[in-house]
């Protein structure tokens, strides 16, 4: 029997939320073009129930601009049920009185159904993502391991198995898009390079309960050890809920991680301040290492790159994923109406649209996130004031603030 060969315009591999969000948005906009999605590890069954631990689970914010972008697509609804508003929004920096309050109600030319955000934990976003994609025409391939990528003036032509015992694939495609996250092999195999910084900084996740209800309220503390971030979550088993994300230098969160959960807390609290109310649980620390990877080519004649592997960010503010989704929607409307894809001088042209429409969001939005934790975990008397002059601006000058809201919720595009 000969081996089998199959044929799209869009081969997107890396099914995590990068990649399926690409995929749902090429379906909904570019609905001439075949995709197909490889995952290496095999996808949960879209049937089965979304079943969520009530601790210990990693959460996204959504922007309101990306709640957009999923609305059109049609996945609110179930983006509803498992999230938790961002209603307002409260910065602060930790040994200093100003601080700056954001509102949905004061900023509604950038808020979505009254909210500037939501937080889902990412155990029901993927399922949501992945129910949706079963409902399309995209063809899935997981699990499947791509073993080597050849590139040919009409596209890419992709070996791939289920396993190492199962038959070897071959897939051609007019696009490859990569999206299988830091440290990408597909990258590697293209002779794609990085500049990385690393920050000697972990990112603490965890959940906490709390006393009292959060009331849609998002903080962004910044401590002297590194930003904190404390995210509204549903409540569950009566339990009110908060995602919290701590960057730390590395040492400090090993620390951290090996404290029982009572000191955990204690230590959580009073790093934190009481602006949420009392502490009253805490999960276990996951701990995460901290880096700025850049792709030095985000897209090439019949290659792009989207997600982790295009830019892995500072976890400050909530941005990464929310930048990706912005990637995304412009990448389906560059390639819409393209009719084939394959190889094509017009693709060629669209993807240098692509390229030039995505520079300023993302060296705007990959500045701040870099450029901030070290300005908020600075002892020098300037950057303080900076800092404070800063915190003052966006209390004072309403247009400021409103500049500063539009681009934290997707729509300084």
């Amino acid at each position: 029997m000969s081996e089998p060969v199959q044929k799209v315009d869009v081969a997107i591999v890396g099914g995590g939320m990068a990649g399926a969000s690409l995929a749902l948005m090429l379906t909904h906009f570019c609905p001439q073009l075949s995709v197909a999605l490889l995952e290496q590890r095999a996808l949960p069954d879209a049937s089965a129930s979304v079943q969520l631990p009530s601790f210990d689970t990693r959460a996204t914010a959504i922007a309101a601009g990306s709640l957009q972008l999923f609305q059109q697509l049609g996945l609110w609804p179930a983006l509803r049920e498992y999230s938790a508003p961002i209603q307002s929004i409260q910065v602060s920096d930790k040994g200093h009185s100003l601080g700056v309050s954001l509102s949905a109600r004061e900023q509604e030319r950038v808020s979505f159904e009254g909210m500037l955000g939501v937080v889902i934990e990412n155990a029901a976003l993927g399922p949501i993502l992945h129910r949706a994609l079963a409902e399309t025409p995209v063809k899935i391939l997981a699990p499947a391991r791509v073993s080597s990528v050849h590139m040919e003036a009409a596209g890419a032509m992709l070996r791939w198995s289920a396993g190492e015992q199962s038959p070897e694939y071959c897939l051609t495609s007019g696009l490859l898009v990569v999206a299988d996250g830091v440290g990408s092999p597909l990258c590697r195999q293209l002779g794609i390079e990085f500049d990385t910084i690393k920050y000697q900084q972990r990112a603490l996740v965890t959940t906490v309960g709390l006393q009292r209800d959060h009331g849609g309220v998002a903080f962004e503390r910044f401590t002297n050890s590194g930003p904190m971030a404390l995210l509204p979550l549903p409540s569950r088993e009566g339990q009110h809920r908060a995602a919290l994300v701590w960057a730390c230098p590395d040492k400090e969160a090993e620390a951290l991680c090996a404290m029982p959960e009572d000191e955990r807390l204690r230590r959580l609290q009073k790093s934190f301040g009481w602006r949420a109310g009392r502490f009253v649980r805490a999960g276990a620390l996951q701990g995460h290492p901290l880096s700025l990877s850049l792709a030095r080519e985000q897209w090439r004649r019949n290659v792009v790159l989207i997600g982790n592997c295009a830019h892995f960010l500072h976890p400050v503010a909530g941005q990464g994923f929310n930048l990706t989704l912005r990637d995304c929607y412009t990448l389906a409307q560059a390639l819409t109406g393209e009719q084939p894809v394959q190889g094509s001088q017009a693709q060629l042209k669209r993807l240098q649209t692509y390229g030039r429409n995505r520079s300023f969001d993302q060296q705007l939005t990959v500045g701040f996130s870099d450029r901030i934790p070290a300005l908020f975990t600075s002892g020098n008397p300037i950057q303080q004031f900076v800092r404070q002059m800063g915190m003052l601006g966006l209390t004072l000058v309403p247009p400021l603030r409103a500049q500063f809201v539009s681009q934290a919720a997707g729509f300084g595009l």
